[in-house]
Parts: C-alpha cells; structure tokens; sequence
C-alpha cells in the first residue's frame, strides 16, 4: 500500500507549509513595483535577482523571514531611466548593493492571510513595513522537494527612504503618502 507524505498542515483551520526552512527558488521568485508618477501616471518595475528564506516553526505565527533583492538588478523597460535609478540620485547600487527586508512578528488570519510585520532597508534607511501575504500553494515538485508559493503586497513612500530626486516636481508639489506599491510572488523549497 502506499503512502503519501504530508505536505501541509492547518493551523487554527488554516492551511500552513509543514515546520521548517524554505530558501526561495530564485527563478521563480519576482518582486515588482509600481509608483506614482507626475500624479497622473504611474511607473512599472521589478527586481531580477532575489535571494531569501522563510524559517516556519511549528507556531507559524513565530515564523522569521528574510529577503535580499540585489539593487542593481532593477528593471523599468526603460534603459536610461534603469541607470538614473542605480545612481547615487536614487537607489546608489555602487554603495548599496542590496535591499533587505526582515520581519519581526507573524500573524495568521482566519481567511488563510500570513501577514508580517518587518523593516524595509533600502541604502542607509530602515523603515518599518507590514507585508499583507498568503500562501498560494504546497506541492511535492517533480523533483521531490516539498515547494509552497507565497504572495504578499506592500506599501510605502519613497520619501521615507530619502529617494526625493524629483519628486516635488514629479508629484506638483502635493505631498504623497504610500506612493509605491510592492507585489512578491515567491516560491521556495522545504530543506531537508
């Protein structure tokens, strides 16, 4: 007769990756970012090399997760609006290579919602960000490895970070609030 492993698990009814270390499967990984734009529009973008990990324990609420998004991999579809935002005017990747995102606290929703609560780093300015995510599924992969997706979306202002080049002109003058919208897909691997 044959067996089948546990993949998953509930917690408080809601389904949760097994206890663990998951290391995110960098070519399925993408964080991508939209901002305002002189009020009327809106720039769209994303980050090509992500490193990370999600350590699970058996209370996910006590879950810790880490992120590193290399700065220098920013693309807008635009090549000289790429190499303005690696400058020193914005995310400086010669000094800053990396952004770093670690969370500091869980919780768990009854609607299947794993928010977390951590601090956004982006070169020298730590700000505290919450990410509102979910799990979008647990599978044993071709290979044999245990593989959950995570979704998870943030807001933020540029001008919390010191990212100003522009943005009074940009924005007419208006002072804005979250101005940038930040959507992870992740997926990542249980190790064993």
């Amino acid at each position: 007769m044959k067996t089948t492993q546990a993949i998953s698990r509930l917690f408080n009814g809601v389904l949760c990756p097994l206890p663990g270390i998951y290391v995110f499967d960098s070519v399925h990984t993408f964080a991508e970012f939209t901002a305002q734009h002189l009020i009327v529009g809106h720039v769209r973008g994303r980050f090509d090399k992500i490193t990370g990990q999600i350590n699970i324990p058996e209370d996910p609420r006590k879950s810790f997760l880490k992120v590193s998004i290399d700065t220098n991999s920013i693309s807008t579809n635009n090549a000289k609006r790429d190499e303005d935002l690696r400058s020193e005017r914005f995310f400086h990747v010669k000094k800053y290579p990396h952004m770093t995102y670690q969370s500091d606290k869980f919780t768990v929703e009854l609607d299947g919602q794993m928010n977390a609560e951590g601090n956004l780093t982006i070169r020298d300015k730590t700000v505290h960000v919450p990410l509102c995510g979910r799990v979008t599924g647990i599978i044993t992969d071709s290979m044999g490895n245990i593989r959950v997706g995570f979704q998870a979306n943030a807001k933020t202002s540029r001008a919390e970070f010191n990212l100003l080049a522009d943005l009074e002109k940009e924005n007419g003058g208006i002072a804005l609030g979250d101005d940038v919208s930040i959507s992870i897909d992740a997926e990542a691997l249980l190790q064993t």
